[in-house]
């Protein structure tokens, strides 16, 4: 694993307690973390402070990469070119052309990447995707999700607060622009807006809103924010025959049809980063693709840079993006 800050940490301990998999290293920038990791998860793993020469060392049959955004390219690209298949955290990169030497390089060594979409393996989402398959609401017609908060954690030595690290606010709803795509499918046209300023320590946008057309004929809606802490959150889906939404922190998913009918169903609760993990393992074991791919991190990452192109110029993006 290459990465040993929070998430990084996090993803460590559930990798050592899944069945059949050995952590053999782990590898961060700061050595001191890499050492205090391997301390906890045991004398099988070692601490690296270059991920070149972990990987050389170890040979490993996966890597985890679970680093600032800005490093992701070049990180999978080594583990992939060394045999090993790629579990990659969110966004993908930090452009398009680092996205497709990612996947260029997973082709050309025959391994998976796998993108850290963790909303998938979240029952709500997975419930209103399958009754949105089912036709319960009838033919998709409006996307919508709202992500607003307050300033996000600024990460070790601050990389989050500049966008040439982090990207920008996308770092965090990217979750739920890749929900609008898992449900609507692929995206047509961007128009968006973003402003800036209201923190002087950062140039990652204050808000941005963004408009899109799906090529079947859906139209949808994204919103994010780090000046809004009293917070807000929803990712619904209207239909030719109905709507369904998931809102604030439950595990709830919300139906409501045309002619009045409501039913609010609930469902459990699960650690979906477990999840997450437990199926990149499954996957390299079989030798089968990861239900969330490169291609995935690539499509999610294409509307956020067509968004912000659009709120530069004020003009319609087409994608695929020139």
């Amino acid at each position: 694993m290459v990465g040993c800050g929070g998430l990084g940490r996090r993803e460590a301990a559930i990798a050592a307690a899944s069945s059949g998999v050995s952590v053999v290293a782990v590898c961060d920038a700061r050595a001191e973390s890499a050492r205090e990791v391997a301390a906890q998860l045991g004398p099988e793993t070692q601490p690296y402070a270059d991920y070149r020469a972990m990987i050389a060392a170890t040979r490993p049959d996966a890597v985890l990469v679970v680093t600032p955004t800005h490093t992701h390219s070049e990180i999978t690209v080594a583990a992939a070119q060394a045999g090993a298949h790629v579990f990659c955290e969110k966004p993908m990169a930090l452009n398009l052309e680092e996205c497709d030497r990612m996947l260029a390089a997973c082709r050309q060594a025959g391994v998976f990447l796998m993108l850290g979409f963790v909303r998938r393996f979240q029952p709500n989402y997975r419930e209103m995707r399958c009754r949105l398959q089912a036709g319960e609401i009838g033919a998709p017609r409006l996307l919508q999700s709202v992500r607003m908060g307050g300033r996000p954690p600024v990460g070790i030595g601050g990389w989050r607060l500049e966008a040439r690290q982090v990207g920008g606010l996308h770092s965090a709803y990217i979750h739920e622009l890749d929900q609008l795509l898992w449900l609507g499918g692929p995206v047509k046209t961007v128009r968006g807006v973003a402003n800036y300023g209201t923190f002087l320590d950062t140039d990652v946008e204050d808000s941005i809103w963004f408009l899109m057309e799906f090529e079947n004929g859906a139209i949808g809606a994204m919103g994010s924010s780090q000046i809004y802490p009293v917070g807000w959150y929803e990712l619904g889906v209207g239909g030719t025959e109905g709507s369904m939404a998931i809102r604030g922190g439950t595990t709830q998913v919300l139906v409501r049809k045309h002619g009045g009918a409501s039913e609010t169903i609930e469902l459990p609760n699960n650690d979906a980063f477990v999840e997450e993990l437990r199926h990149f393992f499954d996957c390299v074991r079989q030798g089968r693709t990861p239900s969330v791919t490169g291609e995935d991190g690539r499509a999610s990452l294409e509307v956020v840079l067509a968004a912000y192109r659009s709120a530069r110029t004020g003009e319609t993006v087409y994608l695929p993006l020139t």
